[in-house]
């Protein structure tokens, strides 16, 4: 019987078949050394992946590029792939084709630890004068950590027993295994929009191995927490364990309790605190007192002593001022009675010259008014001819048709015109 003879396409065909549409091959996970690592342009990832004998090619393409890149993996870097065999039939070569991938082993993990830490460390991430303070007695916490376990409970009975008035609010994420960096890094975003407002966030979890812990090393973690608004306590694992997250964080609790207490303050401390500092206050209060009120003494001796001698310095004035015055003011009444005499005198003798001067004027003027007197001429059988009130002095002056009077000294006659005789 003749061998069947295979083209090359034929040949292809039957191991790509064979290769993609076998269980064996799908969804397997393969661990070795990265080489020839390449990012491309487009988005895709390649390199090889090798142990002491073989070699193989992978590829992970654009849409599952970041769970390689949050491992910021290099050359030698050992990892863990899964992904399922493929193969390309124009160059017969057989590629990885790689979903997810993981950092194998310790060694590798601190590598990366490593690397990752002297990185962030250059970006200037872990210095202290970029940390924010913790307040002092915040209101409002909040707790990132796994919904049950020792570590949430410890947290929250010790806060409570520290400072009961405080409200904790809980954002239950996972924290270890696949999703839990993008987890922690989520509810840290929450918390920055949580209402009411957050004073301090706790992120941590309890003890674990160094794989259990790895989600606290991770990019997407420990830039969340550094882009925070809110200031964060980290505590994870116990005493020796030290993450990228508690660099990172304002302040580093060696455990998720002692975060808690980091975060609240005693409540018997700060009642004995408000005890102390009343008393203080007290005391400089009642010594400021006693000295106002010594003061207050030395000042109402002293203004009473200088009160006392500006009275009797003011007295001595007055008494002096008041004989100066009296004396003064005697002087002055002997003058003005002296002058008062010597006006008298004069007075008198200017009034009764006065006086004289007047009675001759008056005489003359009595003398003047009995020559001007109308009547004057009546005593010598004179007549006074009248007509409307009015003294005719002419002839011309008559109106025949009104009645005319004459007066005499003791009398007054009616008169009639008869005939007027003017004389030329």
């Amino acid at each position: 019987m003749d061998a069947v003879i295979l083209s090359i396409s034929d040949l292809s065909d039957n191991l790509k078949y064979h290769l993609e549409s076998s269980n064996a091959f799908k969804n397997i996970n393969i661990k070795g050394e990265i080489s020839n690592l390449t990012y491309n342009k487009s988005g895709h990832i390649y390199f090889s992946l090798k142990d002491a004998d073989s070699k193989v090619d992978c590829a992970i393409w654009k849409s599952n590029a970041q769970k390689f890149t949050d491992l910021n993996p290099s050359e030698g870097t050992e990892i863990i792939a899964t992904g399922t065999i493929s193969f390309y039939k124009p160059s017969g070569k057989i590629t990885f084709t790689v979903v997810d991938v993981k950092i194998d082993g310790i060694g590798a993990l601190a590598e990366l630890y490593t690397k990752r830490f002297k990185e962030y460390e250059a970006k200037g991430w872990f210095a202290q004068e970029f940390k924010k303070s913790i307040k002092k007695i915040p209101l409002n916490i909040g707790i990132i950590t796994a919904a049950t376990g020792d570590a949430v409970r410890d947290l929250i009975t010790t806060m409570k027993r520290r400072f009961p008035i405080v409200n904790i609010f809980l954002f239950p994420t996972l924290v270890q295994g696949d999703g839990a960096a993008k987890d922690i890094s989520k509810k840290i975003k929450q918390a920055n929009d949580f209402s009411p407002q957050l004073d301090t966030l706790i992120v941590g979890r309890g003890g674990g191995s160094y794989e259990d812990l790895w989600a606290f090393n991770e990019i997407e973690v420990i830039e969340a927490i550094k882009n925070s608004d809110i200031p964060i306590i980290s505590g994870v694992g116990h005493e020796p364990d030290i993450t990228l997250t508690d660099h990172v964080a304002d302040l580093r609790a060696s455990t998720p309790t002692a975060a808690g207490e980091a975060a609240t303050p005693d409540v018997n401390v700060l009642i004995n605190s408000l005890n102390s500092t009343h008393q203080n206050f007290a005391n400089i209060l009642l010594t400021k007192i006693n000295n106002i009120k010594t003061n207050f003494n030395n000042i109402t001796t002293n203004l009473h002593t200088a009160v006392k001698n500006k009275i009797d310095k003011e007295q001595n004035n007055l008494n002096s001022t008041i004989e100066s015055f009296r004396s003064s003011f005697t002087n002055k009444i002997r003058n003005i009675k002296i002058n008062l005499i010597n006006f008298q005198d004069y007075f008198a003798k200017s009034l009764k010259t006065k006086l004289e001067i007047i009675k001759q004027e008056l005489e003359k003027q009595v003398e003047l008014i009995n020559l001007l007197d109308p009547t004057r001429p009546l005593l010598k059988g004179f007549a006074l001819i009248m007509q409307d009130k009015k003294t005719l002095k002419s002839v011309n002056d008559i109106d025949s048709s009104k009645p005319m009077s004459a007066k005499l000294i003791d009398g007054t006659l009616k008169l009639s015109i008869d005939e007027i005789i003017r004389e030329d």
